[in-house]
């Protein structure tokens, strides 16, 4: 699961450049409610969401997100 550092920061990073959480969305082809869930922290994004978000701020994977393994107990 990728989970979100600082939901604030990627935030201000995303639309400091002009942009708006709208034009985000469209940039990395998701919902503007996706992209807003993801940014107030409610959701996590999937792979192509992170990835697209990196390459649009021209940012490393691990500035915004970090990989935690869920494990099943089997019992």
């Amino acid at each position: 699961m990728i989970i979100v550092k600082n939901p604030q920061k990627l935030k201000e990073d995303l639309t400091s450049n002009g942009n708006t959480i709208t034009s985000v969305a469209e940039k990395v082809g998701y919902s503007k409610a996706y992209i807003s869930s993801i940014v107030t922290g409610v959701r996590n994004p999937n792979e192509k969401v992170a990835i697209g978000i990196c390459e649009l701020t021209g940012k490393q994977f691990n500035e915004y997100f970090f990989i935690q393994n869920v494990h099943k107990k089997i019992t």
